[in-house]
């Protein structure tokens, strides 16, 4: 007498049913197991989504930056800086490039309205700046090349700069003095804004505040009015898209280290590829977290064989009662391996259950963002599946191949 999927499921609720007590231990190993693989899996995403989103918020991923090389040994002479000329040259190479801009900058400038002095970050830039940071203007205008053509005394300031100098009056057409020069301001810039998570928690809540802090001024006017000794330390290019950003950044790596006489005084940077490297570290380290609580599993998985053969045992006469009225071995091994699923399945359920339920307290507590994503629920349920069919195989054969007249003889 064969016996249907349909009845060893039967069979199988009711022996979860009536061993309650030694069914909720075994699924335990299960429920922790892919509650891990949850919390894995939701933290590498939300990793992934915030990594994307500074990326975006500085500029995106067809950024590329040109920036001092602080691995190099010095010693060997050079000079990290450029001159306008190199500047225009380097420029003049790469007409694929979309936007260029190039920086001067005065960490510790001081701006002063009357009696109010703010200690800023001062730029130097180009009118491509608000290009290649895709940084959008709330007020007035950016810088125009007119007036870098005229070193013009015109200054965008951040917009805490703009709350701190002026509260709501309106800034624009306001003048500031910026060491013996005073300078109208034309613009104001939006305000950037993206919630501190981890570490960055002591920044306070935006983790971009330090650019809203910033000024930025004609870079002409920088160098020849502000501070003749600053030089061009940095140049921020973008690609007309993530992808041609890779190879525009070997070819800008390849000019600067020809303009450099081959010292490798400037690293080039592109953030697509930086991303990509992140991405991957995030999958090695998915893949680190993952194995681990495939170890769980696999240790739930061997409670589970241990507990099904006793469970064999205690069954021997009605499985050799089964057997004598016709049922087939295969029939046997069907009914004690679905068995065997159905216990590992409903652990996988309660363990993305519980999994979902606190990923929220997860989150909050290491003050990272994470994400679920229905992959991560057929990962999780299909792990779970997989225990019970590796350690579910043995047992069943076991009780597939009883001796009918020995199981028979069993009290």
């Amino acid at each position: 007498m064969a016996i249907p999927i349909a009845e060893s499921l039967k069979l199988g609720i009711a022996d979860i049913l009536m061993r309650k007590v030694r069914s909720i231990v075994t699924v335990i190993g299960i429920i922790l197991g892919v509650m891990c693989i949850m919390v894995v899996l939701a933290i590498v995403n939300g990793m992934n989504k915030s990594t994307l989103s500074w990326m975006e918020e500085r500029g995106g991923l067809s950024k590329i930056e040109v920036e001092q090389n602080w691995q190099y040994d010095f010693s060997k002479g050079g000079d990290p800086s450029f001159t306008l000329r190199e500047i225009r040259y380097l420029q003049s190479l790469i007409p694929e490039a979309e936007a260029f801009n190039p920086t001067v900058q005065d960490w510790e400038a001081v701006i002063t309205k009357g009696d109010i002095r703010y200690s800023t970050s001062l730029r130097g830039v180009m009118p491509d700046f608000v290009k290649v940071e895709q940084w959008d203007i709330a007020k007035g205008r950016f810088i125009k090349e007119l007036d870098i053509d005229l070193h013009s005394n015109v200054v965008v300031i951040g917009s805490t700069v703009a709350k701190e100098f002026f509260g709501s009056d309106e800034p624009l057409g306001q003048i500031i003095s910026i060491g013996n020069q005073q300078f109208t301001i034309v613009g104001v810039m939006a305000e950037r804004f993206m919630q501190s998570q981890g570490g960055q928690i002591e920044m306070g809540d935006n983790a971009l505040e330090y650019l809203n802090k910033r000024c930025f001024i004609p870079i002409s006017t920088m160098v020849s009015k502000i501070n003749p000794d600053n030089k061009i330390s940095s140049i921020d290019i973008r690609a007309k898209s993530p992808e041609a950003a890779k190879d525009l950044r070997r070819k800008v790596e390849n000019i600067v280290l020809n303009l450099k006489n081959g010292k490798r005084l400037f690293q080039v940077t592109s953030a697509k590829e930086q991303m990509d490297t992140m991405q991957a570290n995030a999958k090695i380290m998915e893949a680190i977290f993952i194995l681990i609580a495939v170890i769980s599993l696999l240790v739930g998985g061997i409670v589970i064989m241990n507990i099904m053969l006793a469970s064999i045992r205690e069954r021997t006469r009605e499985i050799g009662v089964r057997i004598a009225v016709g049922a087939r071995s295969r029939d046997i091994f069907l009914q004690f391996l679905v068995q065997t699923i159905l216990i590992t399945s409903l652990g996988g359920v309660f363990g993305i259950l519980f999994g979902f339920a606190i990923l929220e307290k997860v989150g909050s507590y290491l003050q990272i963002e994470v994400l679920a994503s229905v992959q991560m629920i057929w990962v999780a349920l299909l792990v779970s599946i997989g225990v019970g069919l590796i350690f579910g195989v043995g047992p069943a054969i076991r009780a597939s191949r009883l001796d009918p007249v020995i199981a028979l003889r069993e009290e």
